[in-house]
């Protein structure tokens, strides 16, 4: 998986690339760890060229959420593939995820 991050309007913004599976969600979580850690709490993840995502993904990106939210921050996720989107409405993320079409719009939402 390729990760690149940069900053946004103050807001941090990760493009992910390939397959978060196993091996890919433990770079998403180092990667978005590290983030939190540095105090980083209003994130969008840029998820247009993330074809897969497993249960092991999907962890991490409820933990993240998690711990983003009780420092009054967000998570939002943008440009999913159907795919993705799916088993995303399947489990009910799409009800805590704010989802959106573009980055622009995920930055205008905070």
């Amino acid at each position: 998986m390729n990760i690149t991050e940069r900053e946004q309007q103050g807001i941090t913004v990760f493009v992910l690339e390939g397959r978060v599976d196993s091996e890919g969600a433990v770079d998403l979580d180092l990667a978005l760890q590290t983030a939190l850690t540095e105090g980083k709490y209003k994130l969008v993840l840029d998820m247009a060229q993330v074809r897969y995502i497993n249960s092991a993904g999907l962890r991490t990106l409820a933990d993240v959420l998690t711990q983003a939210k009780a420092n009054n921050g967000n998570v939002c996720l943008v440009d999913l593939n159907p795919k993705v989107r799916r088993v995303l409405q399947i489990i009910g993320f799409d009800n805590f995820f704010s989802i959106f079409d573009s980055v622009d719009a995920a930055l205008a939402s905070f």
